[in-house]
């Protein structure tokens, strides 16, 4: 047998009455394990595998489709699955996860900062606050973490008005700026923001207020980093 914390990612019947569950534990990554007789009334691991619940499970050691035989709620996050609203946002946090972790291999520091977000979404902390600094954690743990904030032709550190070479994800400021390229303009205030995520633990960022239009800036440069991690193209996961 083998005991693990887990986030319940999502959930698959089988049969008449067992149930795939796709978990995410800091031991084993990404797995996919089965629920034998949760759908049944009287099932002792009912109400412990919902999706977006934390629970402590034991496990039988088999490669494949490892049976649940104990399942122990940790956390429920009550808010997060009785508002539409925030499970929505659960799930833009989820699904990226889904992407990057791996099966069997063990994702502690993803694992935390990801029930850190869901924790801070549960207990109602600005969205804005909560989401990018998830994302600024996860670019920093794959590597492609924001830190050059120089213009990409002159190499000059970025101060004021500037804008996005969209091909090459760099900073370029507006002296450089050219006709023929593909760029995006963005506020003074991106860079800062990434900067002060870079740079500071949760309880800061949480002071900041982030308008609305600023943060859209900031999720897409991160989401553009991440879908280059992932080698696919920027509208295969701009919809998040």
């Amino acid at each position: 047998m083998q005991k693990t914390l887990a986030i319940i990612l999502k959930k698959q019947n089988l049969g008449e009455t067992d149930r795939i569950i796709t978990i995410f534990s800091p031991v084993f990554g990404k797995k996919r394990v089965v629920a034998r007789a949760v759908r049944k009334p009287l099932s002792k691991l009912a109400g412990h595998l919902d999706t977006m619940m934390v629970s402590q499970l034991i496990l039988t050691r088999q490669d494949d489709l490892p049976k649940i035989t104990s399942a122990e709620l940790v956390e429920s996050f009550d808010n997060i699955r009785s508002s539409f609203t925030l499970l929505e946002k659960s799930f833009a946090i989820t699904k990226i996860i889904e992407r990057v972790i791996l099966e069997d291999i063990s994702q502690q520091t993803i694992f935390q900062f990801t029930l850190d977000a869901l924790t801070r979404l549960d207990e109602q902390y600005a969205w804005n606050n909560v989401w990018l600094t998830f994302l600024s954690n996860l670019t920093d743990e794959l590597g492609i973490s924001i830190t050059d904030f120089t213009c990409l032709n002159c190499a000059k550190k970025i101060q004021e008005d500037a804008a996005i070479i969209l091909s090459d994800r760099r900073f370029i400021c507006n002296s450089c700026l050219h006709e023929r390229l593909q760029y995006k303009k963005i506020s003074k205030n991106l860079i800062k923001v990434i900067q002060v995520l870079n740079k500071n633990k949760f309880d800061y960022v949480l002071r900041l207020q982030i308008p609305d239009i600023v943060a859209k800036e900031v999720e897409e440069v991160y989401l553009r980093e991440i879908t280059q991690w992932f080698n696919k193209p920027w509208q295969h996961y701009s919809a998040i």
